[in-house]
């Protein structure tokens, strides 16, 4: 009798079939004398479209009765041959007679979780079904946690929170994008967690764009001792411009006195090193100081994961679990070599702080950096993690001394401060500007001071970087005031928008929707954008941070068993029969004008530019005549490769387009030149014609 694995996808099968030597490898599973390996290809079902229920394939939008609810929602299995097959694969193990457990495997989140229980929701599988939950793909970690197997049914809140976003995400995405596109004549896709998104960023730019500049005067004089300028500054008053005068007045005031050193204090402090990561934080890190985008980090974090070298990343606390303890023990003696200690405290270990995932660490699979990582970001980012995670167990504390040094002149006072490094401590591996600019003071030194106004100007915000929408997606109502307890109690009861799991990849659908666009790592609102927010006012929509966040709050309910999934299918069906059946609710037709991309190859026609629902495509205006279409996602030679802007105006201009190939004869990618050679039977043929040369 064996046990049947299941794996989320095949990258973890095939570490899970290394961790207990299963090495018979046969078409689409593994086998020994008491396992069976096999995988899905993450989600092989997916939710019927509006025309499946209907079963009118094709319907027009501008036909369908809105809102439309399913009566039961349905899964189906994705119209892709590979996915059909390994479902075949699937159902005939799950079948066979010396099955006698199913093991779910999938990844340990609400997906992982969800995808698995389709299958086996849909075979109806009878056999006990245990759950194998990983926070890390070791070996070691592997081996134990396969001692340590519960029964799949103890995670049924977890499939229901999964399945109540599945549905919630259906309802107001499928509904509100048809209602949106139809009413303007545009494809405006809608989604709970994208709309929030844009809205951030165009409520920044739209308050950048309005600015005015006003000017103001600040008091300022400067001093300087031993060869140091040091500027005094007063910073609660600001005058107008129109208070010139006054200005003028508080600093002849001010000067009829001296500076005084009132008091000078020197002490050591103790500084602590930053928490360990949550995916966001990591992100947020990487983004700011080695200037490392969101899409490119997560997919190195991603896959430093399945290497088995970093705990499971999409994680929402910076703190681990207490049971825990020994793990990290065991961990800290494989680092002998560095000077480690155990620390057993609230700043690391805390229970209250964590929701389902630990905050993001090394494992005892420790790489060598230049044989294991090759590419200098995945170098860069596994060095961030496990400096952190040094920082944090390092048993030289990292002292500080600093010296205080209050000013005074007439009633105001100044000051200032400077800190130099005595024990370098965790400064060794997460380097921090340190620096003290201060002479050497002496107590009741005195000062001539030559205080004025100096005019200045108000400033208008920043873009929103990479950072502060990560941070406003974690807890869109965070204030400086916030304390950490605050923003812990809120994670658990649901206050985010979207999850560490989806984010980045919900502001790449905006960038391809064109309402955002990108430039390093800071963000900008796009006309369409614009007009999409605009519509949304207009039509009153609300989807915006405050009912986005009563969405996730009943989400996290189901999660806690204290809701269920009719609940928000329900809250989300009378929303949307309220917005649709408003009669004010007209508006009027986007009009735009057609971009140009260049001429086309075939027939020498325009080929203009058009957003779709299945993405970008480029096609030509001669359509009764000429088929010359090409989608922004297309296959050549079977890899499925973005045709941006830029090369597909390569391409109709004959020109060599450089693109990146995969060869599955080979198992290899490489890079080739490529143009057009004609079409048949109405689709684009490409040619490659030479290859890049070798450095």
């Amino acid at each position: 009798m064996k046990k049947l694995i299941i794996a989320e996808k095949p990258s973890l099968a095939k570490n899970i079939s290394a961790a207990l030597k299963i090495y018979s490898k046969k078409n689409g599973f593994s086998e020994s004398e008491n396992y069976i390996i096999t995988w899905a290809y993450g989600h092989l079902f997916e939710l019927k479209k509006i025309k499946d229920y209907l079963n009118v394939q094709n319907i027009k939008w501008k036909d369908i009765s809105l809102p439309y609810i399913p009566n039961k929602f349905e899964f189906i299995l994705k119209a892709d041959d590979g996915i059909k097959k390994q479902f075949a694969i699937l159902k005939q193990l799950i079948n066979r007679d010396d099955i006698t457990e199913i093991i779910n495997c999938g990844d340990a989140d609400r997906e992982g979780q969800l995808i698995i229980d389709l299958i086996l929701d849909n075979l109806n599988v009878k056999k006990p079904i245990k759950r194998l939950w990983l926070p890390e793909q070791t070996e070691e970690t592997i081996k134990n946690q396969m001692q340590h197997l519960e029964d799949n049914n103890n995670y049924k809140n977890l499939k229901n929170e999964g399945l109540g976003r599945t549905y919630l995400d259906w309802l107001l995405g499928i509904n509100l994008t048809t209602f949106l596109t139809v009413q303007s004549g545009k494809l405006l896709r809608v989604g709970r967690v994208l709309i929030p998104i844009v809205k951030f960023i165009y409520d920044r730019d739209i308050n950048i764009r309005n600015f005015k500049v006003e000017n103001y005067y600040q008091i300022e004089s400067k001093i300087i001792k031993d060869g140091v300028e040091i500027l005094l500054s007063v910073k609660d008053k600001k005058f107008k411009e129109s208070e010139e005068n006054e200005a003028i007045i508080f600093s002849e005031e001010l000067n009829k006195n001296k500076a005084i050193i009132s008091s000078i204090e020197n002490k050591d402090i103790k500084k602590y090193p930053s928490k360990l990561f949550s995916l966001s934080k990591l992100q947020s890190f990487l983004s700011k100081h080695h200037k490392i985008n969101f899409t490119n980090s997560e997919k190195i974090i991603q896959d430093l994961y399945l290497k088995g070298y970093i705990t499971y990343p999409r994680t929402s606390t910076e703190y681990l679990a207490e049971n825990e303890k020994d793990k990290i023990r065991n961990l800290l003696e494989k680092l002998s070599e560095y000077d480690l200690e155990f620390k057993n405290n609230k700043k690391i270990f805390d229970d209250t702080k964590i929701e389902s995932h630990s905050a993001i660490t090394i494992t005892t699979k420790i790489p060598d950096i230049e044989k294991d990582l090759v590419e200098e970001n995945y170098k860069i980012i596994y060095k961030t993690i496990f400096n952190r995670f040094i920082s944090n167990f390092l048993r030289e504390d990292t002292i500080i001394a600093q010296i205080m040094v209050n000013i005074k002149v007439g009633e105001e006072n100044f000051e200032l401060k400077g800190e130099t490094i005595k024990q370098e401590g965790f400064l060794k591996y997460e380097s921090q500007k340190i620096e003290n600019n201060l002479p050497n003071f002496i107590k009741d030194e005195e000062f001539a001071v030559n205080f004025m106004p100096i005019k200045k100007k108000t400033s208008a915000s920043k873009k929103v970087t990479e950072e502060e929408l990560a941070n406003f997606l974690k807890n869109p109502f965070r204030t400086e005031k916030t304390t950490e307890d605050e923003e812990y109690k809120a994670m658990h009861e649901g206050v985010e928008i979207g999850t560490e799991a989806t984010r980045t990849g919900i502001i790449e659908n905006a960038k391809e929707a064109k309402y955002i666009s990108q430039k390093k790592n800071t963000y900008s609102i796009e006309p369409l954008g614009e007009k999409l927010i605009e519509i949304l006012d207009q039509l009153n929509i609300n989807l915006y941070k405050e009912r986005t966040v009563d969405f996730s709050k009943q989400l996290k309910k189901i999660y806690k068993g204290e809701a269920y999934i009719d609940d928000i299918v329900e809250t989300a069906s009378i929303e949307l029969k309220s917005i649709i059946s408003n009669k004010n609710n007209k508006i009027d037709k986007i009009e735009e004008s057609k971009e140009i991309l260049g001429k086309c190859p075939i027939c020498s026609s325009d080929i203009y530019i058009k957003n779709s629902d299945k993405g970008t495509i480029y096609y030509c205006n001669n359509k009764d005549k000429c088929h010359f279409i090409l989608w922004e996602k297309t296959k050549i030679f079977g890899t499925e490769v973005k045709i941006t802007k830029s090369k597909a105006k390569s391409l109709i201009q004959s020109k060599n387009t450089l693109f990146k190939l995969h060869s599955k004869l080979k198992n290899i990618d490489y890079d080739a030149y490529i143009i057009i050679n004609g079409i048949k039977d109405k689709f684009v043929q490409f040619k490659i014609n030479g290859f890049p040369s070798k450095k």
